[in-house]
């Protein structure tokens, strides 16, 4: 997978205006974010600083269309 892909979905997760498709754009963007924070060991300090960000931000939009 490409070390952006998980930017792109979080990206589109961020941007979706339509709340029927957010819950799917937060869903692949979560997934995607995992798997790339599997490869911990490869992951420069700046990236997963960003992953974390990116997974504290999903986490509120996920808490805000309850």
């Amino acid at each position: 997978m490409d070390a952006n892909h998980w930017r792109e979905l979080y990206r589109a997760a961020l941007l979706e205006l339509d709340l029927n498709k957010l819950r799917e754009r937060v869903k692949a963007a979560d997934e995607a974010i995992r798997v790339r924070v599997s490869f911990d060991g490869e992951i420069p300090i700046d990236e997963r600083i960003a992953l974390r960000d990116a997974m504290n931000a999903l986490n509120v939009l996920k808490r805000a269309r309850r």
